[in-house]
Protein backbone atom coordinates (compact mmCIF):
# COMPACT_ATOMS: atom_id res chain seq x y z
CA UNK A 1 0.00 0.00 0.00
CA UNK A 2 1.18 3.51 -0.74
CA UNK A 3 0.07 7.09 -0.21
CA UNK A 4 0.91 9.89 -2.66
CA UNK A 5 2.75 13.01 -1.47
CA UNK A 6 1.92 16.46 -2.79
CA UNK A 7 4.94 16.28 -5.13
CA UNK A 8 3.62 13.03 -6.60
CA UNK A 9 6.10 10.69 -4.95
CA UNK A 10 4.74 7.58 -3.28
CA UNK A 11 5.25 6.99 0.41
CA UNK A 12 5.01 3.38 1.52
CA UNK A 13 2.35 2.82 4.17
CA UNK A 14 3.35 0.30 6.77
CA UNK A 15 0.93 -2.58 7.17
CA UNK A 16 -1.45 -2.43 10.10
CA UNK A 17 -0.02 -4.19 13.09
CA UNK A 18 -1.32 -7.71 13.47
CA UNK A 19 -3.85 -8.15 16.21
CA UNK A 20 -2.41 -10.38 18.86
CA UNK A 21 -4.07 -13.75 18.76
CA UNK A 22 -5.20 -15.07 22.06
CA UNK A 23 -5.01 -18.74 22.76
CA UNK A 24 -7.66 -18.47 25.43
CA UNK A 25 -10.55 -20.83 24.80
CA UNK A 26 -13.85 -20.06 26.48
CA UNK A 27 -16.24 -22.81 27.52
CA UNK A 28 -19.96 -22.07 27.76
CA UNK A 29 -22.30 -24.55 29.39
CA UNK A 30 -25.70 -24.89 30.94
CA UNK A 31 -27.62 -27.59 32.71
CA UNK A 32 -31.19 -28.65 33.29
CA UNK A 33 -32.11 -29.69 36.81
CA UNK A 34 -35.06 -31.72 38.08
CA UNK A 35 -36.49 -28.78 40.04
CA UNK A 36 -35.58 -25.75 37.91
CA UNK A 37 -35.45 -26.74 34.23
CA UNK A 38 -32.74 -25.18 32.03
CA UNK A 39 -30.55 -22.75 33.94
CA UNK A 40 -28.65 -19.77 32.49
CA UNK A 41 -25.36 -20.29 30.67
CA UNK A 42 -22.11 -20.27 32.67
CA UNK A 43 -18.78 -19.14 31.19
CA UNK A 44 -15.61 -20.94 32.28
CA UNK A 45 -15.24 -20.94 36.06
CA UNK A 46 -17.16 -17.71 36.73
CA UNK A 47 -19.69 -19.89 38.55
CA UNK A 48 -20.85 -23.48 38.50
CA UNK A 49 -23.82 -24.90 36.63
CA UNK A 50 -26.49 -26.23 38.97
CA UNK A 51 -28.86 -24.87 41.60
CA UNK A 52 -29.92 -25.68 45.15
CA UNK A 53 -28.62 -29.24 45.10
CA UNK A 54 -31.17 -30.33 42.49
CA UNK A 55 -29.95 -33.29 40.39
CA UNK A 56 -28.82 -32.41 36.87
CA UNK A 57 -30.69 -34.20 34.06
CA UNK A 58 -29.24 -32.62 30.90
CA UNK A 59 -26.08 -30.72 29.88
CA UNK A 60 -25.24 -28.47 26.88
CA UNK A 61 -21.64 -27.40 26.18
CA UNK A 62 -19.93 -25.23 23.55
CA UNK A 63 -16.53 -23.58 23.08
CA UNK A 64 -15.47 -20.51 21.09
CA UNK A 65 -12.42 -22.21 19.53
CA UNK A 66 -11.93 -25.85 18.67
CA UNK A 67 -14.75 -28.24 19.50
CA UNK A 68 -16.00 -30.59 22.18
CA UNK A 69 -17.67 -33.95 22.37
CA UNK A 70 -19.39 -34.98 25.55
CA UNK A 71 -21.64 -37.62 27.02
CA UNK A 72 -23.38 -38.35 30.28
CA UNK A 73 -24.02 -41.42 32.40
CA UNK A 74 -27.64 -41.81 33.48
CA UNK A 75 -28.05 -42.97 37.08
CA UNK A 76 -28.77 -46.70 37.13
CA UNK A 77 -28.76 -47.02 33.34
CA UNK A 78 -25.44 -46.31 31.62
CA UNK A 79 -23.66 -44.02 29.18
CA UNK A 80 -25.57 -42.16 26.47
CA UNK A 81 -23.98 -41.50 23.05
CA UNK A 82 -21.57 -38.59 22.54
CA UNK A 83 -22.98 -35.29 21.32
CA UNK A 84 -21.19 -32.26 19.88
CA UNK A 85 -23.94 -29.64 19.59
CA UNK A 86 -25.25 -26.85 21.79
CA UNK A 87 -28.97 -26.38 21.26
CA UNK A 88 -31.45 -27.25 24.01
CA UNK A 89 -34.14 -27.72 21.35
CA UNK A 90 -32.14 -30.33 19.41
CA UNK A 91 -32.91 -33.64 21.09
CA UNK A 92 -30.50 -35.58 18.82
CA UNK A 93 -27.19 -33.69 19.12
CA UNK A 94 -27.83 -30.40 20.96
CA UNK A 95 -27.28 -31.60 24.51
CA UNK A 96 -26.48 -34.73 26.52
CA UNK A 97 -29.22 -36.27 28.61
CA UNK A 98 -32.71 -37.75 28.55
CA UNK A 99 -34.36 -35.76 31.35
CA UNK A 100 -33.09 -38.40 33.80
CA UNK A 101 -30.67 -37.94 36.70
CA UNK A 102 -27.00 -37.85 35.62
CA UNK A 103 -24.25 -39.26 37.84
CA UNK A 104 -21.18 -38.88 35.57
CA UNK A 105 -20.03 -36.83 32.60
CA UNK A 106 -17.18 -37.15 30.10
CA UNK A 107 -15.98 -34.12 28.12
CA UNK A 108 -13.25 -34.11 25.46
CA UNK A 109 -11.82 -30.92 23.88
CA UNK A 110 -10.36 -30.92 20.36
CA UNK A 111 -7.64 -28.26 20.07
CA UNK A 112 -7.98 -26.31 16.80
CA UNK A 113 -5.30 -26.55 14.10
CA UNK A 114 -2.50 -24.09 14.72
CA UNK A 115 -3.10 -23.72 18.45
CA UNK A 116 -0.28 -25.07 20.54
CA UNK A 117 0.21 -26.29 23.14
CA UNK A 118 -2.75 -28.62 23.03
CA UNK A 119 -5.56 -27.77 25.45
CA UNK A 120 -7.81 -30.01 27.51
CA UNK A 121 -11.24 -29.79 29.03
CA UNK A 122 -10.83 -29.40 32.79
CA UNK A 123 -14.02 -30.22 34.63
CA UNK A 124 -15.41 -31.28 37.98
CA UNK A 125 -18.72 -32.58 39.28
CA UNK A 126 -19.96 -31.96 42.83
CA UNK A 127 -16.58 -30.51 43.84
CA UNK A 128 -14.70 -33.79 43.31
CA UNK A 129 -11.16 -33.76 41.89
CA UNK A 130 -10.59 -32.19 38.47
CA UNK A 131 -10.82 -34.42 35.41
CA UNK A 132 -8.87 -33.61 32.22
CA UNK A 133 -10.52 -34.74 28.97
CA UNK A 134 -11.01 -38.50 29.26
CA UNK A 135 -7.63 -39.20 30.86
CA UNK A 136 -7.22 -42.25 33.05
CA UNK A 137 -4.02 -41.56 34.94
CA UNK A 138 -2.95 -39.64 38.04
CA UNK A 139 -6.05 -40.81 39.88
CA UNK A 140 -8.43 -39.86 37.07
CA UNK A 141 -11.02 -42.36 35.85
CA UNK A 142 -11.94 -40.80 32.49
CA UNK A 143 -15.00 -38.86 33.65
CA UNK A 144 -16.21 -36.51 36.39
CA UNK A 145 -18.70 -37.59 39.00
CA UNK A 146 -19.27 -40.77 40.94
CA UNK A 147 -21.43 -43.55 39.55
CA UNK A 148 -24.46 -43.82 41.81
CA UNK A 149 -24.31 -40.22 43.12
CA UNK A 150 -26.41 -37.58 41.28
CA UNK A 151 -24.48 -34.60 39.89
CA UNK A 152 -25.78 -31.30 41.24
CA UNK A 153 -22.86 -29.01 40.32
CA UNK A 154 -20.71 -28.88 37.17
CA UNK A 155 -17.62 -26.74 36.59
CA UNK A 156 -15.75 -26.51 33.27
CA UNK A 157 -12.93 -24.60 31.60
CA UNK A 158 -10.38 -25.26 28.85
CA UNK A 159 -6.71 -25.28 29.88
Amino acid sequence: LVNARLDGADIPVPPAPEQPQTDTVNAYYRVKTQKHGWLPEVTNLTDFAGFEGSPITDVAIRVDKGSVKYRVHVLGEGWLPYVTGYDINDYQNGFAGENKVIDAIEIYFFTPDGMRPFRKAKYSANGYAWQYDSEKDNGQDGYAGMIGVPITELRLCIE
